[in-house]
């Protein structure tokens, strides 16, 4: 795979291997990317909940020489379960947003776990907006952290395109070079997700899917920004990139519900 686009990946280890890297690896490997990981945290959990988060200082000294041989061609960030590494990963999306060549830099903001426990509390989501935001990364957030992070109603997203535009451009407004806020959580009217992309200067351009069973699945929002991230690397515009992704996470849904041995 040597003629294949790195993805540097940056995110936390779950023990129940159904999100975080796990996930990246599989979406990088069906992207045909090659993927340096590097964990900024370790966690055990399941399905049903968080036990324990122990916090990886330092990653960046892994992922630091990456970007200073200039081998990298896009960052993607997963989990960043402190205030300290929010903030470091702030200074690596800047420095690689306006390094030369640039790199796009996808972050999925994880706030918190499927079963609910919160990464981010009010200090993290401070570091966010203040620091990470700021430096210009690609956002993937979904409707339940895109609400958090432009302080919007919830239950408007759900029922408003326009509140779900408003939300995606108070996170450009807030310093996001872009942002693709994905529909899988939310009500969707009839048998479709839609996800939303929205950029500066541009319409806000909506990306329909069948919805499948199981829509909410662990590792969805994972390997949605890592396939996202693959294909920014390959050169992709970031609507195809998208429309690609989301419909990656839709294949791996519908092979997750399948009756086993079909």
């Amino acid at each position: 795979m040597s003629n294949a686009p790195l993805l540097l990946a940056v995110g936390g280890v779950d023990s129940s291997h159904g999100a975080g890297l796990d996930a990246d690896r599989d979406a990088a490997s069906a992207f045909e990317c090659e993927l340096h990981e590097t964990a900024s945290a370790i966690t055990d959990q399941d399905l049903f909940e968080v036990r324990r988060v122990e916090e990886r200082l330092l990653w960046n000294r892994e992922a630091e020489p990456l970007l200073d041989g200039g081998r990298v061609d896009a960052l993607k960030f997963g989990l960043l379960p402190g205030v300290a590494s929010i903030v470091e990963a702030a200074r690596l999306v800047a420095r690689a947003r306006h390094g030369d060549p640039r790199v796009p830099a996808v972050v999925d903001p994880v706030a918190r776990s499927s079963s609910g426990y919160r990464f981010w509390n009010d200090r993290e989501l401070v570091s966010v907006r203040d620091s990470l935001l700021v430096a210009g990364p690609i956002l993937t957030p979904n409707l339940d952290e895109l609400a958090e992070l432009a302080w919007a109603d919830r239950s408007r997203l759900d029922d408003s395109d326009d509140a779900r535009v408003d939300a995606a451009a108070t996170l450009l407004r807030g310093g996001a070079s872009a942002v693709v806020a994905t529909g899988g959580h939310g009500p969707e009217r009839g048998d479709q997700v839609r996800d939303l992309v929205l950029q500066p200067g541009a319409e806000p351009v909506w990306i329909e899917r069948k919805r499948e069973p199981g829509e909410g699945i662990r590792g969805s929002g994972c390997r949605f920004a890592t396939a996202l991230a693959c294909g920014l690397a390959r050169g992709n515009d970031l609507q195809g990139s998208a429309r690609a992704a989301g419909e990656f996470v839709a294949q791996r849904i519908r092979e997750a519900s399948a009756p086993e041995g079909r």
